[in-house]
C-alpha cells in the first residue's frame, strides 16, 4: 500500500471501540487477558512490556509479569504524570487456603484495577472499586473508553498487515529526508537551536534538522489543550535492520526523551505523515519563492 493510499483511508478499529466497551467494573479476568494477547507484537513466552503511546500518553502493555505474589498481564496507562490507571488480571502464585481466606475466593486468578496518583506525595494504589470520589471514576471510565479507540485502532493495523508502518517505511526514504535537510530553508540566518537541532517555526511548525548533517528530521508542534511542545523525528538507522529503515520516535515533552513508535500506534504514524509532507510542501514552496527571487 502506498503512502497516498494509507492517508487516504480513514483509521479504522477492530474488536475495541469506546461505544462497545465494558465498564472498568464489568471487566473480568479472561478480558483483561485477550487485550493483552491482542496488543502484544513479541509473542514471547517470557516476561515483557511494550509502550504505545494513546496521545502524549504511554500505554504499556504487560505479559507475564513475574513477582514473589504470581504472575500478570494486563495495560498500564499514564495521564500525563498526573495519575496512573492500571488493569491487570493477576494469577497468584500463594497457596489455595491462604488465598481463599485472604480474598474470600477460591481462583487463583482475579482482575485489579488501580489508580494512583502522580502529582502529589498522596500517591498510595487505590483499588478501583473503593474509590469514593465520582469525578475520578468518570475520569478513569473516560480514559477507559479512549484507550479502548485505541486498542481498536492498533488491532486493525495489526491484522491487516500494518499499512501505515509499510507506507512510511516505503515513502520516507533517507534521500527523501536528506533533501529536506539540505533545503535552503535551513540557510536562514535565524535559525533557532533546539538541543542538537535547528530550524523555524512556520505556521504552527517548528521545522528542523540535526546539524550534524545526518538524515534526521524533527517536526514539533503545541499541543491544543496541554500547551505542551510534542515533536517527530525522522532518522534513517545507520545498520542494516532489514525492511525496517526508518525510525519514528514521539517526544511528549520539551523535557523527556524521544521515543520509538511501533507499528500499531496508528493515530501517531497517520499524523506524522500528514506532518511531514505538510512540511515537505512547505519547504517545496520556500525553494520555488527563493527560485524566483534570483
Amino acid at each position: 500500500m502506498t503512502v497516498i493510499d494509507a492517508l487516504s483511508t480513514p483509521l479504522q478499529k477492530l474488536y475495541y471501540n469506546a461505544q462497545n466497551t465494558l465498564p472498568l467494573s464489568h471487566l473480568d479476568e479472561e478480558k483483561i487477558c485477550q487485550i493483552a494477547r491482542d496488543l502484544d507484537s513479541m509473542g514471547s513466552d517470557k516476561e515483557h512490556y511494550v509502550t504505545g503511546w494513546m496521545a502524549l500518553n504511554p500505554v504499556v502493555l504487560i505479559r507475564r509479569y513475574q513477582n514473589k505474589r504470581g504472575s500478570a498481564d494486563g495495560i498500564v496507562f499514564t495521564r500525563s504524570n498526573q495519575y496512573r490507571l492500571s488493569v491487570q488480571s493477576v494469577m497468584f502464585s500463594i497457596p489455595k487456603p491462604l488465598l481463599w481466606i485472604t480474598f474470600r475466593r477460591r481462583p487463583r486468578t482475579m482482575k485489579v484495577i488501580t489508580y494512583n496518583r502522580l502529582d502529589t506525595t498522596q500517591n498510595g494504589l487505590q483499588q478501583y472499586q473503593n474509590i469514593q470520589e465520582d469525578e475520578v471514576k468518570a475520569r478513569l471510565e473516560a480514559d477507559w473508553r479512549e484507550l479502548n479507540d485505541y486498542l481498536g485502532l492498533a488491532c486493525w493495523q495489526r491484522e491487516n498487515g500494518q499499512p501505515l508502518w509499510n507506507a512510511l517505511q516505503d515513502s520516507i526514504t533517507a534521500d527523501r529526508l536528506l533533501g529536506l535537510c539540505n533545503s535552503l530553508f535551513f540557510t536562514n540566518g535565524k535559525l533557532q537551536k533546539e538541543g542538537e537541532f535547528e530550524g523555524l517555526w512556520h505556521k504552527g511548525m517548528f521545522i528542523a534538522r540535526r546539524n550534524d548533517g545526518a538524515a534526521a528530521f524533527m517536526l514539533a508542534w503545541q499541543h491544543p489543550e496541554t500547551h505542551e511542545v510534542a515533536s517527530y523525528l525522522f532518522e534513517i538507522l545507520k545498520k542494516n535492520t532489514g525492511p525496517t529503515r526508518l525510525r519514528l520516535s514521539l517526544r511528549p515533552h520539551k523535557q523527556e526523551k524521544f521515543y520509538p513508535l511501533n507499528p500499531f500506534d496508528a493515530q501517531h504514524l497517520h499524523d506524522a505523515l500528514q506532518m511531514f509532507e505538510r512540511a515537505e510542501g512547505a519547504l517545496g514552496c520556500f525553494e520555488q519563492q527563493r527560485h524566483h527571487q534570483r
